[in-house]
This record gives C-alpha cells, structure tokens and sequence, in this order.
C-alpha cells in the first residue's frame, strides 16, 4: 500500500511541475474550408510516444490539454481520412497556451480509403462510422491478452459476464483481420488467447452483416463490431505463448498457443487443460461466469484463414473440447399462493461430462466485373458448421416442502442418468450480385439437420403427508430425435429515383421434426424395464411450412433514414403421433406484421439517432397446443390449450448516440417501450398436497419499459490516461399471472446507477475502480404476496503496480451485498485475488505466483425473486488456492524478434480473475 501511495504521489507532484499548456488552431483544407473530425496529436521528441491528442470540431477547432514533462519541442500531428498527414515541430512555450493559427493539410487522392501515418499512428483516429485505437498508445501487462486490451480502451466496458459494450451499446461481434477467428462471432477464443501485444489496431464500427459489408449497404442492427488488427512485417510473422501452473489442493493449468502469418495467410493452433473453472479460454485466473461447482476443461483448436474481408477468402477451423462439472446446491424457497403459503428446502449434487468435435468452413468467392470502371461484382458464398457431441450427466435431490406454521407437506427425492450422442450439420449458400448505383439482389439456401439419441434412467418418489402414500415413477426413457430445416430467402433492392428505395423479399421454411420416444416403466414382477408405458410414449412427426413476403420502402433525405416495412406470414403446422392420436393437430396461422425507422446521422457519423417500432408474434409451441395430459413429472402435471392464440408485442425502441470527440466525451442512451397482446402465460393451481396442475392461457394487460444513460470522459497525456464512465439503467414491468384461478399483476422497478474511473501512470501504475448500486422493487396487487425491497451493492477494485525493474504487483478485490439474502446465508462477499511476478530473459519469460481467493470469503450465495417465489441458494465453488505460473513468449515479424513486453511503454493492466457474483 506504501508502494501505491508513493507513485500516486509522484504522478501528482510530477502532473504539478511539469510544463503543461493548452494547444489552439484550426485545420482546413487548400481552399480554405474547415475540415471537422481530423485527429490532431502529439508525441514526445525523445521517443515519439504520444502524449496529447484531440478531434476537431464542426468549425475546425482544436484545443488540446498538454503535459510536455520536461520537453523543450514537441511533434504536431494531424491526421484525416483522405488527406496527407502533416507533421510540424513546435516549441513548448512558456505560457499557458499556445494558439498555432489555420493548418492546411493537401488532399491524397491516390488513397481515398486510408490515412497514411508517416510518424506514430494517434492513439484515436475517427473514420465517419469508425474508431480507431492505436494498441500500443494503451498500456498492458507482460501476460496480457487481447480482453485485456480492451478494457483499457475509453468507451469500452466488459462487464463480471464478459459481455462487451462501447459507449453504452452491445458489442454482437469480435472479428480478427476481418474474419472471424476459429468460426466464432463473440470472439472468445481470440479474446483470451490473442497476446495484446500483438494487436495493431482495434476497430470500433456499427455491426454489418456480411451482405451488408459486401454491397456497402448502411447497419440497421442497432449494435456494434470490433475488429482486431495484427501487426504485420513485410511478409511475415510467427508469435505465441505456452504457460505452465501448478498449485495447493493438486490445481493445475497448462496452455499453448501459436500464430503464424505467412503473405495474407493466418494460421492459429490453441490447447490446454485445466482444473481451475476455465472453460471459455485461457487466461491467469477462471472466468467468474463458471465459478459455480468443479469444472476440469480440455481445449485444442486449429484455424486457417487466407484473404480479406473485402477480397475472395477462406476459413477452416477445428475445435474440440472435453468438460467434467460437478455440482452441489442446497436452496430455501418461500412460495406465495393466493390461499395458501409454504416453504421448500432442497438439496442436489449433479455432474457432466462431454465432449465436442466441432469444425467450420467459410468461403467468401468474389468475381469484379471485367470493366474496371464498373462497380459491378459477385460474391458466391458457403459457409458450412459440423458439430458432433456426446456426454454422460446424472443427478440425485431431495426437496423438503412445509406450510409456514411448520408442518411437514411432501417429502420428494430423486435420481437420474443420462446418455447422449449426436450430430448437427448447418450449412448456408448464398449469391449476392451488385450492380449500378449499390443495387443489389441476394439470394441463399439454408440447410440444417440434426440427430440425437438419448438414454436416461430415471426414479423418483413422492410421499403425500396428509394421504400417508408415496407416489413412485422408475422408468427409462429411449428418444431419438431427428431434424431437418431447409429455407431460401430472397432480397432486391433497388433505386427507383434519387434516395428512394424499394427492398422487396420473400423468406420460405419447411421444417421437419420425427421424434421417438419409448418410455418403459419399471415391472415388478420380471424385475425388469418392460411394461411400456404408452400414455407418456410417443412417435410423432411434425412439419411447419411459413411463407413470408415482405416489402420495405426506404427514402433519405439529408442526414435523415426513413422506413416503412410490412411483412404477411403463413405458417402451416401438422402434427402426427402414431400412439395417441389425440396429439394430432393440424393449425393454420395466418398475419400481418409492421415495422418503421426514423433514423439521423450527421456526415462523420458522430451523433446517431433512432427511432424503430417492431412488431413480433410469437407463436404457442407444440406442447401448449397439446390438450394431452403430461404426467412425466408426478409432482407436476400438464395439459395444453388447443385454443391459444399467437401472442403479439409491439416494441418501440429509442437509441441517442453522441461522440462529443472535441472534448473527449460520448453521450449515450436508450429508451425501451414493450406492450404485449394475449400474451402466453402458464396458468397453475397447486392443490393441498402440493401436486401442480398446468395449463396455458392468453391475458391482457402485460408492458414494460427500460432506459439507460451513460456519460464517458476521457483524458490523455504522455504519461497519464484517465476514463470515467457514469451510467444509470432502469427499468419496470408490470405482468400478469394467474395463481389457483387467481388472477394478479406484479409490478418489478429497477433503478441501477453506476459509476466506473481508471487511471494509467506511465509504465508503474494501472489503477481502476467502479461502484454499482442496483434497487428492486416488487409489488403486487393482492394480500395473498408479500411486496419485496431490497438491493445489491458491488465494488470493485483493480491495481497494478511495476517496482525495482521487472517486478508486478496485480490486485483485483471485489465486494458484493445483498440486502435479502436470507438468514441462512451470508449476504456478503468479498473477493480478493493477488499476483506477484518477474520478467525474465530479457522480458521473454514471466513467473507469477498466484492466489485466489486470498481472503477464503467467496461464496455461491444468490437470491431469486419471481411474481411466486423468493429462492435464497448456495451452490458450491472454486475454493482458495495458490498457483505458481510460468509463462514463455516468443515471436518475430518480418525475420526480426517480435519485443515481447520489453516496450516499458506496453506494460500495464490486469490479469486476474473476476471478482464473486451473486
């Protein structure tokens, strides 16, 4: 704590005696006009290392806060898309702001499409829909990966479930160079595995799909992408890792990875194993999203890629894994019913093993047009997924049921086994052709099939209480299950006048669905599985055809998107069942769907603005459909409603997208309005002994409504980067529920405020921290429940620290509170992981000795809160340990060493695990 209080000290004293100024002009181009959205930065003489940088305003403007050190001349940097780069030395002056005039930087019209740096790239470069990050203007830790990086990026949050959002808005995908790497679209693997220093660049633009890339048309996802760029030599490049750790209770982890780039080729091999929960890559410490139970994990994974996005391509890739979990929960659930009141205490242990071979291919075959002046082109693409699993799970429970005065209802235990294999296979062939001005038409055939063949030995007991009698089921249960899917869909779109569009479609699906399933009850007079069961068997078919044309209409004006879309679908189902013909059905839906856009974006694509409306039927399920009696539970009976209508939501949706880039702040925020017609809901009455009695029914009267705001602010120096991200969620939903005949409403309300702050000194300090608040509340409109309060505070804290020369120091603590956990539990947790390592071999090699769970205060403690129910649970975790690791790096590009964590400027982050969840 005495180290970290002395470099804070020093950043500040250094901060108050160095030579700080404000630097003023205005960039515009040779005729004088204002160029708004260009990067103007600067870099320290010494090192070129930047130091300051800034966006210039609508009017051309630039003012940038300067921290020179102790530099007497600083470089000047101006940076815009289309245009030459322009470099100046300037001295430092010795006043408090220096204003340099008009900058006229010259067009590059030979290079429409880059922006050439001739100096050290800018830590941010703005492209119209695009934000470009320089990756080693950010500083990381010698271990660090590519998720790493990412979370030194201002604008970017990567939140306890690892899921990503820039600026307030998700992240739908992860690509690399382009691509997705080992066929996957969150970017996992390539997040955990990629080295951070490695990455050139990472991108920011708004999500695309591949269509929409290939024919340059505008996103309408609402979300975004990030692209990683590798850093290339003039042809090629080999680099990677292989890590070693072993610790206290025999944990271990061992992983390897090796890239290699060879003229325009990518080629990726990954593996590991380990006992440490980590299942979704490899990093120092387990992911927290599988912290609960005992998790063993082999990986390996093999990626080939060849070509650009923009170019003809392909990408093969192969993964396997192998997983052994292992659970245990023990739970307390208080139960509300309109007449009646109890209590259930469970206990369960479970496990699963299973393997996966998975393998992919995609090829992207683009033929140009044979005029050279012509934009016409074709893209002809395949894009094929094989997955083939098989596992092994099994559970036993017993559940304990009372009415609040005490008195004991049913007494429920049971126990199961399971056996599955199967296969899929997804394959996708489309044609895209591009003509004239962007008009484009599309045409793809979908295929997916599917089998699966699952064993299961099951047997459970109930003991009725009040009827002194015990309610037995022992079966197994043989099911196999085959599928098929095949669709074609079409898309024109056409300019009929300027900015006016006409987008026809038509979208056809036939799925296909033959399901055996042969249930044999226990005989006790052969002592053997042979009386089948022919009520709860079936050997079914069933077919869905839907027919949807659709037609959008679009128009822009100026900076403004119109669209107006409307869409009739047919779906046709018919069901057979060869044993219970009382299954059988046949049903006709038949509607007509509508959704419009308003959409403003300024030309540097700066502020976005949206305005949807979405309407979306849902249609009721096979097993809703049914009026059969299901009696595969005997706790738990139910029977469908052949007289469910589609339930309909009518979803209006607001986005406010602000990149204030003159003074380093964005400014988002969103408003969700949801309104649902004969929604389908589960209608139970629970009887004296407990035993449930389902049905499902359509109701009125459901809506919801959710909003965030967020404020982000930067600020960057040559020695100092600090971010502040301020954000408030919130959101209510009303929803009915039918409980024993009674009908009720439940109100929820969720405010969540937050606040997050990182600060980077140099190469010796990385410090962050952020504080959540979130307040639930729900009320019901009826004695019967009890109205719940409560809520959850988390803080956390993350610091690393360089000393002496090669030494860290990595420090993540986390603190959870649930206010209504109930007594039985702690509604406290915190959570402290520490690391202490040392570079060696000229910072090829890093030995860190890791504890996890220092305090030994973790826990699995959650609580749920549903319109019935409140569940206080705690399932078993990853416990303390302590684990030593040894880490090799080796790299080169272009025939030269690759300077692995050597670059002082490129040594700070984290690299320990998440913090506890509740």
């Amino acid at each position: 704590m005495k180290k970290i209080l002395l470099l804070l000290l020093l950043s500040f004293t250094g901060t108050l005696f160095a030579q700080k100024f404000t630097l003023e002009g205005i960039v515009q181009d040779k005729n004088s006009i204002v160029l708004e959205g260009a990067t103007v930065y600067l870099q320290s003489i010494k090192d070129s290392i930047p130091m300051s940088y800034g966006i210039t305003n609508k009017n051309g403007e630039f003012s940038i806060p300067v921290n020179a050190e102790d530099d007497s001349k600083v470089i000047f940097n101006v940076a815009y898309l289309g245009y030459k780069p322009f470099i100046k030395d300037i001295n430092v002056p010795e006043g408090k702001a220096l204003n340099i005039g008009a900058i006229t930087i010259e067009e590059q019209v030979e290079e429409l499409n880059v922006v050439s740096i001739i100096a050290k790239a800018p830590p941010i470069l703005i492209k119209k829909d695009t934000i470009e990050y320089n990756a080693d203007s950010f500083k990381t830790l010698p271990n660090d990966k590519a998720e790493d990086l990412l979370k030194k990026l201002p604008g970017i949050e990567i939140d306890i479930d690892g899921n990503i959002t820039m600026n307030g808005i998700e992240v739908e995908a992860v690509n690399v160079d382009g691509m997705a790497f080992f066929g996957e679209k969150s970017g996992d693997i390539a997040l955990k595995n990629l080295p951070s220093n490695v990455i050139s660049k990472v991108q920011v633009t708004d999500y695309k799909t591949n269509t929409q890339k290939f024919t340059g048309e505008e996103s309408d996802s609402g979300t975004k992408e990030i692209n990683l760029t590798i850093k290339k030599g003039k042809n090629r490049a080999t680099f990677g890792d292989v890590k070693a750790g072993y610790g206290t209770d025999e944990k271990y982890q061992v992983n390897a990875n090796i890239f290699k780039l060879i003229e325009g080729k990518q080629l990726g091999l990954i593996g590991g194993t380990n006992n440490i929960n980590m299942t979704r890559g490899f990093n120092s410490l387990p992911d927290t999203d599988t912290s609960n139970g005992y998790i063993e994990s082999d990986f390996i994974g093999a990626n080939f890629t060849k070509g650009k996005w923009n170019e003809t391509r392909v990408n093969g890739n192969y993964r396997y894994s192998a997983q052994s979990t292992d659970n245990e929960q023990i739970s307390h659930t208080e139960n509300f019913l309109p007449d009646f009141n109890y209590t259930t205490d469970s206990e369960s242990k479970g496990y699963s093993d299973s393997d996966n071979h998975r393998a992919g291919g995609d090829l992207k075959f683009i033929i140009p047009s044979k005029n050279k002046g012509s934009n016409n082109k074709v893209q002809i693409s395949n894009e094929i997924d094989v997955n083939v699993s098989s596992s092994e799970s099994g559970s036993v429970s017993d559940i304990n049921s009372e009415y609040t005065n005490g008195d004991l209802v049913s007494d429920y235990n049971s126990k199961n086994h399971t056996l599955s294999d199967g296969y899929s296979v997804n394959n996708e062939f489309s044609v895209t052709t591009v003509t004239g001005n962007r008009d484009y038409l599309t045409m793809s055939v979908n295929t997916d099939f599917s089998k699966e063949n699952i064993e299961t030995e099951s047997y459970s007991e109930n003991y009725i209480v009040r009827l002194n009698s015990t309610d037995i089921q022992d079966q197994i249960n043989n099911r196999d299950n085959n599928s098929s899917n095949i669709s074609f869909g079409a898309l024109w779109n056409k300019e009929l006048f300027t900015n006016f569009r006409i987008i026809p479609e038509y979208n056809a699906r036939i799925t296909s669905q033959k399901n055996e399933n042969y249930i044999f009850d226990f005989n006790e007079n052969t002592n053997n599985y042979d009386d089948f069961n022919e009520i709860q068997s079936s050997d079914s078919k069933y077919t869905t055809t839907t027919l949807i044309p659709a037609l959008r209409l679009r128009y822009e004006y100026k900076d403004f998107r119109f669209e107006l879309k409307a869409g009739y679908t047919n779906t046709f189902r018919n069901y057979t069942d060869k044993l219970v013909e009382a299954r059988d059905f046949k049903t006709n839906f038949e509607y007509v769907t509508y959704s419009g856009r308003i959409r403003y974006r300024d030309k540097n694509g700066y502020k976005n603005i949206n305005l949807n409306y979405n309407q979306n039927v849902n249609l009721p399920s096979v097993n809703q459909l049914q009026p059969v009696i299901d009696e595969s539970n005997i706790t738990h009976v139910v029977i469908g409603n052949p007289f469910l209508e589609p339930e309909v939501s009518h979803n209006i949706n607001f986005q406010y997208q602000n990149n204030i880039a003159f003074n380093n702040i964005n400014v988002t925020g969103s408003l969700r309005a949801e309104f649902i017609e004969d929604k389908i809901i589960s209608s139970t009455i629970t009887d004296e002994d407990l035993i449930r009695y389902t049905t499902y029914d359509n109701i009125n009267g459901n809506y919801s409504y959710s909003g965030n705001a967020a404020v982000t602010k930067s600020f960057y120096n040559q020695k100092t980067n600090i971010n502040i991200n301020g954000r408030v969620n919130g959101s209510f939903n009303k929803a009915l529920s039918i409980q024993n005949g009674i009908e009720f409403t439940g109100e929820t309300t969720n405010i969540r405020p937050s606040l997050s702050f990182k600060y980077l000194y140099n190469d010796k300090l990385d410090l962050s921290a952020s504080y959540s608040y979130s307040f639930t509340s729900v009320v019901y409109d009826t004695d019967a429940f009890n109205d719940n309060r409560y809520f959850v505070q988390n803080v956390d804290l993350e610091a690393s620290i360089f000393f002496l020369k090669n030494i860290f120091l990595t420090n993540k603590v986390s603190y959870r509170y649930n206010s209504r956990v109930g007594d039985e539990f702690d509604g406290d947790a915190v959570f402290w992981n520490a690391g202490l390592g040392i570079e060696l071999w000229e910072n090829k090699a890093t030995v860190t000795l890791v504890g996890y769970d220092m305090l030994g205060k973790n826990n699995g403690y959650r609580r749920t809160v549903t319109e019935t129910s409140i569940q206080d649970s705690e399932t078993n975790i990853l416990e303390q340990y302590y684990m030593l690791n040894f880490t090799y790096k080796f790299g080169n590009f272009a025939g030269q060493r690759m300077n692995i964590g050597g670059d002082k400027g490129n040594r700070r982050g984290s690299n320990l695990g998440g913090g506890a969840r509740r």
